[in-house]
C-alpha cells in the first residue's frame, strides 16, 4: 500500500488516543482538520526530533518523551504535540492502533495533548519513522548565558539506561524511564537552577562538551564508577568501551548556583545524582582526570560500537 493511511481509519484512533486534554487546545486533531489552535498565554518552547530506529509499536511513544524532555530542560511544561508517521509500504494496517496506544500512553505521562499530524505509507522507509514536535509553555527562564563560573553542575538519573534497554531488545515497562519529567519537576522547584540539559547520544561525555563548549567555561568532573550500572560496567570491561559515552535518555546535567539547595532537592526526593564539580574560567575539561577532548567528545555513541562487537 502507498499514500495516506484511511482517513476513517485514523480518524477513529484520533478519537481514541489523544493523550491529556489540555485547556490550552482550542481546535485539535479531533475533526481532522490540517492544523491546530493552541492559546499559550506565554512563551512558546518548541522541540522536534524523528525517532528512526525503535519497535514498531514504542516508536510514536519515544517520540513524545524525547521531544518532551527537551521541553522541559529548557523551563517548560509540554501541552501540545504533532505526530508524522511515516510507514513502510508492507506495514500491517492493524498494527497502526498500536502505535497510538504508545503515542497516548506517552502523552498522558508528560500531560500534553496530540492536536494533529500526518500519516502515510511510503517506500522511502523500510521500518517506521516518527517525527515529533512538541510545544510547551516556559515556566522557568533557564539557559547557557545565565551560566557563570564558579556554579555547580550536578548529574542526576542513571547513566546509560536508556542504552541498556535497547541491547535488552525491548523497553518494556521501562519505557517511562526515557523521560526527564521526574527529575526536571524537582529541579525546575529549585530558585537557584540555571541551566539544565538532557544526555541523549554521546552520553555523560558529550553532555558535558556541550555545556563547556558552549560557555567556555571549565570543569574538572568526577564520576565514581560506582555510581554506573553493574551491568553496565561489565558490558564496558569486556567489549572495551566507553561506558561515560552512551545514549542516556532520562538523565540531565543539572546547573545551579546553591549546591547545598539541589543536593537537598534530590536527596529529599529519593533521585539518584552524582554532584560533577564548579564550572571554572579554565575552558579546560576533563572527567575522572582525563581530558574531554581525549575522549572523542563529538564521535559516534559507544552504543553504535557495542552493538557491533556483540
Amino acid at each position: 500500500m502507498e499514500g495516506k493511511v484511511p482517513v476513517s481509519y485514523i480518524g477513529d484512533l484520533v478519537e481514541r488516543f489523544y493523550g491529556k486534554r489540555r485547556q490550552e487546545v482550542l481546535i485539535d486533531a479531533s475533526n481532522l482538520t490540517d492544523s491546530a489552535v493552541v492559546d499559550l498565554d506565554a512563551p512558546m518552547v518548541v522541540s522536534t526530533d524523528p525517532i528512526t530506529g525503535a519497535d514498531n509499536h514504542v516508536v510514536t511513544q519515544l517520540a513524545v518523551h524525547i521531544n518532551a524532555n527537551d521541553v522541559r530542560v529548557a523551563g517548560g511544561e509540554p501541552v501540545a504535540f504533532l505526530a508524522v508517521l511515516l510507514l513502510p509500504t508492507n506495514f500491517p494496517q492493524k498494527d497502526i492502533e498500536g502505535m497510538f496506544e504508545h503515542l497516548h500512553e506517552g502523552l498522558d505521562y508528560e500531560n500534553a495533548q496530540l492536536v494533529g499530524g500526518h500519516s502515510e505509507f511510503t517506500s522511502a522507509v523500510t521500518k517506521p519513522v516518527v517525527v515529533g514536535t512538541m510545544f510547551g509553555k516556559r515556566i522557568r527562564v533557564l539557559g547557557k548565558d545565565l551560566v557563570r563560573p564558579g556554579q555547580h553542575v550536578f548529574f542526576a538519573g542513571t547513566l546509560g539506561r536508556e542504552a541498556m534497554m535497547i541491547l535488552r531488545g525491548s523497553y518494556g515497562d521501562d519505557i517511562l524511564k526515557v523521560s526527564v519529567k521526574p527529575i526536571m519537576d524537582v529541579a525546575l522547584n529549585v530558585p537557584s537552577l540555571v541551566f539544565a540539559h538532557d544526555l541523549t547520544e554521546g552520553g555523560l561525555v558529550a553532555g558535558l562538551w556541550e555545556l563547556t563548549r558552549g560557555t567556555s567555561l571549565g570543569i574538572e568532573a568526577s564520576f565514581p564508577e560506582s555510581y554506573l550500572d553493574q551491568e553496565l560496567i561489565q558490558l564496558s570491561r569486556r567489549f572495551q568501551f566507553n561506558p561515560y559515552k552512551i545514549i542516556s535518555s532520562g538523565s540531565v546535567l543539572l546547573v545551579c548556583e546553591n549546591e547545598r539547595e539541589m543536593r537537598e532537592k534530590l536527596e529529599e526526593e529519593h533521585l539518584p545524582f552524582v554532584y560533577l564539580g564548579q564550572l571554572h574560567k579554565n575552558s579546560v575539561t576533563s572527567l575522572n582526570g582525563v581530558p574531554l577532548g581525549d575522549l572523542d567528545p563529538e564521535g559516534p555513541d559507544e552504543l553504535w560500537t557495542l552493538q557491533k562487537r556483540v
